[in-house]
């Protein structure tokens, strides 16, 4: 028997069973294809991060950590239907989790279509829709979790986003005091998005790295690829958050050359190739 689950919020939190059925509740992918999370990575279709030992970890859930019974489950109460924070199912060995967004609840009248049958409309007081595939899974029986999309499970897991390698205020704070950065005035540490503040951490530790001959060959190759940042006096002017993403983008070493026609290009993910 396959159950599903709700998790409420507000003054009614609690864990309850939506229903029970033979049928699955979520598509199961096969997760051959797996990695380790890294923030700018984008997987492949058939891709998936993976989190091992996850019963271990801080922000792994009390129901994932004992004998699933149903039975110790109320069921969900009618009233408590706009209170909901998450679905999970439970299948077997294999729990699967669905965030519960604006864009999944439905409040609205819908014309139903159905094969050799007259239309008919549908008053939808409040229907969820439940996506064919879970936002995560968490294989019990082997102690995995795997997942696409780290914002989409973090209100599940609480703590989970430690997993962001996004730098601090105080990090970014540091990189825009780099001697090659001249930072507008107007611009601050409080200016800077999550997207930079992804970026910041690899970079400073790249550039941390790097001898002096390294640092010297920055400004020549990012000249290369971008020729609106300027350089003066052996520093990048900074005027804002564009500026900010290509100079990241050149400490990170983003930009490339094809070997074969030539074609200049950026990366939005890198897999480092390590050879035998």
């Amino acid at each position: 028997m396959n159950y599903l689950m709700a998790k409420t919020r507000g003054r009614r939190n609690g864990t309850y069973v939506v229903m029970t059925q033979e049928d699955s509740i979520y598509d199961v992918p096969d997760f051959a294809h797996t990695r380790s999370y890294i923030d700018d990575y984008k997987l492949e279709d058939d891709e998936w991060f993976v989190i091992e030992n996850f019963s271990q970890q801080e922000y792994c859930l009390d129901v994932l950590t004992v004998d699933f019974d149903n039975t110790a489950y109320s069921n969900l109460p009618r009233n408590g239907y706009p209170h909901l924070a998450y679905l999970f199912a439970v299948q077997d060995n294999m729990f699967c989790f669905q965030k519960i967004v604006v864009s999944t609840v439905l409040n609205k009248k819908l014309l139903d279509f159905r094969i050799d049958q007259e239309p008919t409309i549908l008053n939808c007081d409040y229907t969820v829709v439940l996506n064919k595939e879970a936002d995560g899974y968490y294989n019990k029986a082997i102690d995995k979790f795997y997942f696409k999309k780290l914002s989409a499970v973090t209100s599940i897991f609480t703590g989970i986003s430690e997993l962001y390698n996004e730098a601090t205020d105080a990090d970014t704070s540091g990189f825009m005091g780099l001697d090659i950065l001249n930072i507008a005035e107007g611009y601050s540490v409080a200016d800077v998005k999550t997207a930079n503040r992804r970026r910041i951490k690899a970079a400073m530790d790249r550039y941390n790295n790097f001898n002096e001959d390294q640092k010297a060959q920055i400004p020549d190759y990012l000249s290369q690829y971008i020729d609106d940042v300027p350089f003066v006096d052996g520093k990048f002017n900074v005027s804002g958050e564009e500026d900010l993403a290509k100079i990241l983008n050149c400490l990170n070493q983003r930009y490339y050359t094809t070997e074969i026609d030539g074609e200049k290009r950026l990366a939005n993910s890198v897999t480092p190739i390590v050879r035998p």
